[in-house]
């Protein structure tokens, strides 16, 4: 009996070790939306989200794992869900070896069902308004 249960806590042990390495490598949350541009149709909305990284790097630390559209007769309310943290660092608890002191914009494009028309976007992550601008032509 003691050596079935030395064996178990070995286990318990070597489990919760590995859910300490990797806990908190990577998380997501919902980003600011800036920068709301709608195409000429009216179907298309077109923002901007902040990374640490410009867009051509090949080793992004962040990615968009997710967007939001959620359309009423009088709102859209738009997110875009992006996943943290996702360089390569050989130990968790080392800092990632990215700044946030300079910032690159990303943009993702969210299809609407209908037409834009007079509805209100709100940003998901701030539950406010959002500022929409034709697109350039």
């Amino acid at each position: 009996m003691t050596m079935r249960r030395a064996g178990w806590g070995r286990r318990t042990l070597a489990v919760a070790g590995v859910l300490l390495i990797t806990a908190g490598c990577s998380t997501s949350e919902w980003r600011t939306v800036k920068n709301v541009t709608l195409s000429p149709d009216g179907r298309m909305l077109t923002v901007q989200v902040t990374f640490s990284r410009p867009p051509e790097n090949p080793d992004p630390c962040e990615r968009v794992v997710d967007t939001k559209v959620e359309e009423t007769a009088s709102t859209v309310v738009i997110g875009v869900l992006v996943q943290e943290d996702i360089c390569d660092r050989p130990w968790p608890w080392e800092e990632p070896t990215y700044s946030m002191l300079t910032a690159y914009a990303h943009k993702v494009q969210i299809p609407l069902k209908a037409p834009l028309g007079n509805r209100v976007v709100i940003n998901t992550a701030t539950d406010k308004p959002v500022a929409v601008r034709p697109q350039a032509r």
